[in-house]
């Protein structure tokens, strides 16, 4: 499948989503977009990690719960192959223990579903130092 939002603005915060569920992952699509990111969206983590290698994003946002494997591995991944951006992790499943394996293994921001809009737009603006 390919990704949503593939029209890339360099001089624009690239914003890379990860979230199965359809309707979820558009919001955030259009809501990043809306907002004046860079955003691009995936539905699976493969097709992320492979969008990653070729286009670094400044930022990932992605969901715990991912049909190929969760978001905790695939930002693992991403460290692995040399990315060092921040990263948001989402989760209809939240707890704190969730909350504090995430930071452990380096997300810089944990938000349960449903998200508040405006604290995701922040948070990401805040990490990327985007003037969006």
């Amino acid at each position: 499948m390919p990704n949503e939002g593939a029209h890339h603005r360099a001089d624009f915060p690239r914003i890379l989503i990860v979230e199965d569920d359809p309707a979820v992952r558009r919001s955030l699509l259009l809501l990043l977009k809306g907002r004046g990111f860079d955003a691009v969206a995936y539905p699976a983590a493969a097709q992320a990690l492979a969008d990653a290698a070729a286009c670094p994003p400044a930022c990932l946002v992605t969901d715990f719960r991912l049909d190929d494997q969760d978001g905790i591995a695939l930002h693992a991944a991403m460290l692995a192959g040399g990315w060092r951006g921040p990263a948001v992790l989402i989760s209809a499943f939240g707890s704190n223990e969730l909350a504090d394996r995430a930071r452990a293994a380096g997300f810089a921001a944990v938000f349960d579903k449903p998200l508040r809009e405006h604290a995701l737009v922040d948070t990401v603006r805040r990490l990327t130092d985007a003037k969006v």
